[in-house]
Formats: C-alpha cells, sequence, structure tokens
C-alpha cells in the first residue's frame, strides 16, 4: 500500500483521495451515502481524542464519522 493510508492515520489540516472503501456491502454503502466515494478528495478538520470521532470535509460538506468507519477507507495522494 505505498503511497496509501487508513484515514485515522491522517492528521488535521491533511488532504487524500479516497482510493477504496473496504468492509461489507452494508458498511460501503453507508459510507458511500454520505457523499465519500472513490476518487473524491478528503480533507481531515478534526480528530477527536479517545476514540472519538474524526470530522472530515469532502465537497464542501464536514461529516463526523466513527472511527471503526473510518478504518474502512483507504487513502492516496492528492
Amino acid at each position: 500500500m505505498t503511497g496509501e493510508r487508513l484515514l485515522t492515520e491522517f492528521n488535521p489540516g491533511e488532504v487524500g483521495r479516497v482510493k477504496k472503501i473496504t468492509g461489507g456491502h452494508g458498511i460501503q454503502h453507508n459510507i458511500r451515502s454520505m457523499g465519500i466515494r472513490e476518487g473524491k478528495i478528503l480533507r481531515v478538520m478534526t480528530r477527536q481524542p479517545l476514540r472519538g470521532p474524526i470530522v472530515i470535509e469532502v465537497d464542501g460538506m464536514r461529516i463526523a464519522i466513527g472511527r471503526g468507519m473510518a478504518k474502512k477507507i483507504i487513502l492516496g495522494d492528492v
């Protein structure tokens, strides 16, 4: 996975392009229904401490996403 990292590995202010969404059909559907799809550019806004949610920005919308779901999103360089 050279050049690819999980969303949970990104720090606030970092930007990445969605390369892959892993997990079962249901979790993939939930992630995509939030507007997070392959090819989209995401910016990490905040990471809450103690396993709290990660706030990202995609297409001008801010979305809070749980860490379990965030681990299913693989990002690459923009």
